[in-house]
């Protein structure tokens, strides 16, 4: 999959191949029956087996899946440690920091607030901000949140979004590859402030932060790039305009009527006994930490409540979703930008020809979240580890590509009467 959804720790984007949607059925089946009370699907222990045999070769230090319809879970475990040195095990309540899945908790409050008339979809940014912001060489452009959601507004992280990480203790360069040095630098230097301060410190003309740097050369709307600055100016605009604070916001919205219970944007607030321990790329533990621009990858969740937020788009998408209007979730996942190469929904990612969903990876941390609309059948992935090495990411997608595996008995089973 050309993963153009991944927030990066260093803010570069890397394009990664399909391989892991090669065994997606795309065909067709009914999804109406909800399955109850079923018997545990004869599949499970072969699909022990294989994802045993994926931690065995020990590139991962743990993982959790779940495989599910919209009304039934059919597999969901954990494999391998959260805490390799404690030797805690990861299961499906293990929470950790997913990275760029979480902003498709902005999606959704982006369209309940156009449902309640707070704000529109071509609302010029502009027209909400407490500052202006303009790109150089396209003044008279406007940018608008469906470019920020749809990551078509020219804004770049390049310049300033390593500005963002806070770290709970300093990083060891001893314990990175020597590339991360310069980066480590920066976040030595970087200081705790609210979200709507640090983004004014980068797009008020004012602010010393503010260059031209913080756009691309495109003009807006004209070119897709994918931006966590963007994402996180969206984040405030909305908060802005339903005159709540984003945290509050999504715990009404989307973490309380769907019962995330372990599902918390303040790192101090998680449950610190079943949460991860981070590793980088060559297996040393990396501090807990967070981003100031939290709304574009700084949800801490677990894969059983992620799968309840995922059941509840599945739903949506069937005209069955309690959180927003039907008109509201197939606006959000259909394609906004027909005109470019790279298919967006409104944060969602389209650009499979067989799944719907997001993905994340930053410091110690690789997610995956999709749902095939045509088969019924979601899938949530989590490591704790970042998948910067080719056997890493070869491993992590490999598990990926394995969880579609017994589709077509899931698919059986849907059919089948209750």
């Amino acid at each position: 999959m050309a993963t153009n959804n991944f927030k990066l720790p260093i803010s570069i984007l890397l394009f990664f191949s399909l391989i892991f949607f090669q065994n997606c059925d795309s065909s067709p089946s009914e999804t109406s029956n909800p399955i109850v009370n079923k018997t545990i699907p004869s599949f499970v222990d072969s699909l022990d087996a294989d994802f045993d045999e994926y931690l065995e070769k020990g590139h991962l230090p743990g993982f959790a899946i779940s495989i599910f319809i919209k009304d039934e879970v059919f597999y969901q475990k954990g494999f391998g440690f959260a805490d390799v040195e404690n030797k805690k095990l990861m299961n499906e309540n293990t929470i950790q920091n997913i990275a760029s899945i979480s902003k498709t908790m902005i999606s959704v409050s982006l369209m309940r607030a156009v449902e309640e008339n707070k704000i529109s979809l071509d609302d010029e940014i502009n027209q909400i901000l407490p500052y202006k912001i303009q790109h150089p060489k396209y003044q008279n452009t406007p940018i608008t949140i469906r470019q920020l959601a749809t990551h078509t507004s020219s804004i770049s992280d390049d310049k300033n979004y390593n500005r963002a990480y806070i770290f709970s203790s300093p990083l060891q360069k001893k314990t990175f590859p020597e590339a991360w040095e310069k980066y480590i630098d920066i976040y030595h230097k970087n200081q705790p402030m609210p979200m709507d301060q640090f983004l004014e410190k980068i797009f008020s003309p004012k602010k010393k932060w503010n260059s031209a740097e913080n756009f691309t050369s495109a003009q807006p709307g004209t070119q897709y790039e994918y931006s966590n600055l963007g994402a996180a100016l969206l984040a405030h605009c909305i908060e802005l305009s339903v005159e709540k604070n984003f945290k509050t916001y999504t715990q009404e919205l989307i973490f309380n009527p769907l019962k995330m219970n372990r599902s918390n944007w303040d790192r101090s607030k998680v449950d610190t006994n079943n949460h991860i321990v981070y590793y980088n790329e060559i297996y040393n533990p990396v501090p807990p930490y967070y981003t100031i621009t939290y709304p574009d990858g700084g949800l801490f969740t677990s894969v059983k409540d992620l799968t309840f937020f995922l059941q509840e788009m599945m739903k949506g998408y069937v005209d069955e979703g309690q959180l927003l209007s039907e008109s509201s979730f197939q606006e959000m996942m259909k394609n906004q930008i027909p005109n470019l190469d790279t298919p967006n929904g409104i944060i969602w990612d389209l650009d499979n020809d067989c799944c719907i969903g997001h993905s994340g990876n930053d410091f110690g941390v690789s997610t995956m979240m999709y749902f095939n609309p045509k088969t019924g059948i979601g899938k949530v992935l989590f490591s704790n580890i970042s998948i910067e090495k080719e056997e890493l990411e070869g491993t992590f997608y490999a598990i990926f590509n394995n969880m579609f595996k017994y589709d077509s008995k899931i698919q059986e089973l849907i059919k089948k009467p209750n």
